[in-house]
């Protein structure tokens, strides 16, 4: 391991000038023979005369060959003095700022015992910021116990900031916690024990002692990717108020496996098997989950979490991108409230994100547009949501059903909508959408049911649907829509339009449904 530390060499050279001076002085050969003998005697004697003008004006400027030899050499003995303390300096104070995250500065080993080795020796091996470094702030040292260590875990690899731990809780209890995320951070160090160890003492806070522990569930020794994983099904119910939906304690039992949690299901999965502890040596290279190049090992990860309808409330918390196996999330018709969280763009695996009918507000994130293996994407019914449709919805090209009804959806539809070629159901209905029904929409040929009724939509009903020969259902009512090519639409089997006359009659052949 390679260490810096403040150079300790000092300013090299100066005794032997010095030495080399000594002697010049001492030197009488190198008088001038210019100098008079009453002058080169006062001058051996090591002084001047300074009774006389003459001399007088020698002590202000050299008058021999050999004075101005010294003067010359002192200056250049001043000058690389200066110039080797600068240097000296620059480096220590570098090698100051190069501290270690315990606190250290690297090299020297010192921690305030006048360089006696640190206890902490497991942990104290040199380790490199992530190259995101603004999750992990300079201040933040290598942890040695366990809850510190859960703590750095989840700000280096991004799944918590530092904001949600900087409140710090009391010791010994989450109820003293604030955040849920300190919350899940108390609960796996406090309380989270092996079933039928309840009785033992609890486990400590202490890193090395907790692998040890009899009764600790989880330690430093776990796999990284599952401790993370149970941290952050903690913060799920931590964030949304989970005292309210699970009353009978059915989750968060100590020593309770997670995946054996209500509406949690999980599988076999094959993980790196880096340990927390190894993975706080080199945060930036913890790897990939799929990363099959190192060593691995197998544990039950979550791939669903099922809880509609269960009174879930609070906020969904960043934390759930710790899933990264995750396919299915359903968490609809409940009371979640905030924005939907940008980090749900990194569960890559997410094939049916189901949030409809609760209170989230803000906009749709473009995060979602990252989630590349989507085929139900369902955020309907969440009025606080607003703004545009954003683009980069047009990335989901495996998507197919979009449900965004009854929210607050401003704006024309993105041109990027057209490439989703396997789009098969399209509900917006009862948003603030305007423009022309686009004519790309003819090109998505998989459609089978289309509304919508309920917008701001104009002009005529473009001919080029009749290229939707799988179209069953198209709800177009609560529009202010022209011209309705009835020659188009033969295999729609549910059409419904503003095509009532002021007499009752149609205006429209082919509706179904004349509103």
């Amino acid at each position: 391991m390679s260490e810096f530390g403040p150079s300790s060499g000092g300013i090299t050279g100066v005794g032997d000038a010095e030495n080399r001076l000594g002697a010049f002085a001492d030197d009488d050969s190198v008088v001038s023979s210019n100098v008079t003998n009453e002058e080169a005697q006062t001058l051996t004697r090591g002084g001047l005369d300074m009774d006389s003008a003459e001399n007088n004006r020698a002590g202000i400027m050299p008058r021999n060959r050999r004075e101005w030899c010294i003067v010359i050499f002192a200056l250049l003995l001043i000058v690389a003095a200066a110039a080797g303390t600068g240097v000296g300096l620059g480096f220590y104070f570098m090698n100051q700022g190069k501290t270690d995250p315990t606190g250290g500065t690297k090299g020297n080993g010192s921690d305030g015992n006048d360089g006696e080795e640190s206890n902490n020796s497991e942990l104290s091996e040199t380790v490199t910021t992530p190259e995101n470094a603004t999750s992990v702030p300079p201040e933040m040292e290598l942890p040695t116990d366990f809850a510190g260590a859960v703590e750095y875990h989840m700000i280096s690899q991004g799944i918590s900031d530092f904001a949600s731990f900087a409140d710090m809780a009391g010791n010994g209890s989450s109820s003293g916690s604030s955040t849920p995320q300190q919350k899940a951070r108390d609960w796996l160090v406090f309380d989270d024990v092996m079933q039928g160890k309840q009785d033992q003492p609890p486990p400590t806070d202490d890193l090395v002692s907790s692998q040890s522990s009899s009764s600790s569930y989880l330690d430093s020794t776990t796999p990284a990717y599952r401790v993370a994983q149970r941290f952050a099904l903690a913060s799920f119910y931590f964030a949304t108020k989970g005292d309210l939906w699970d009353p009978d304690g059915q989750w968060l039992q100590p020593g309770k496996h997670e995946c054996d949690y209500p509406g949690v299901t999980c599988k076999n999965m094959t993980i790196p098997s880096i340990s927390l502890e190894e993975a706080l040596q080199n945060p930036n290279k913890l790897p990939h989950h799929t990363d099959g190049s190192v060593d691995t090992t197998t544990e039950r990860m979550i791939v669903e979490i099922h809880l509609p309808e269960n009174n879930l409330q609070g906020t969904l918390p960043d934390e759930i991108m710790a899933f990264p196996f995750l396919t299915q999330l359903g968490l609809w018709s409940n009371n979640i409230e905030g924005n939907i969280p940008a980090k749900i763009g990194q569960l890559e695996n997410l094939e049916s994100l189901l949030l409809d009918d609760n209170k989230f507000t803000g906009g749709i994130t473009t995060e979602i547009g990252l989630l590349k293996n989507l085929k139900m994407l369902s955020l309907g019914f969440n009025p606080g949501i607003g703004g545009g449709i954003p683009d980069e919805l047009g990335s989901l090209t495996n998507l197919e059903a979009l449900y965004l009804p009854n929210m607050s959806l401003r704006g024309a539809l993105p041109s990027s909508m057209q490439d989703l070629e396997n789009l098969r159901e399209l509900k917006l209905q009862s948003n603030k959408l305007r423009g022309r029904i686009p004519d790309w929409l003819g090109s998505l040929v998989n459609l089978e049911k289309v509304d919508l009724s309920d917008n701001s939509f104009s002009g005529d009903v473009p001919g080029v649907l009749s290229a939707l020969v799988n179209l069953r259902e198209l709800e177009l009512h609560g529009n202010d829509l022209g011209l309705i090519p009835c020659q188009s639409l033969e295999q729609v089997k549910l059409l419904s339009a503003n095509c009532k006359s002021g007499d009752g009659t149609s205006s429209c052949d082919c509706c179904t449904s004349c509103v």
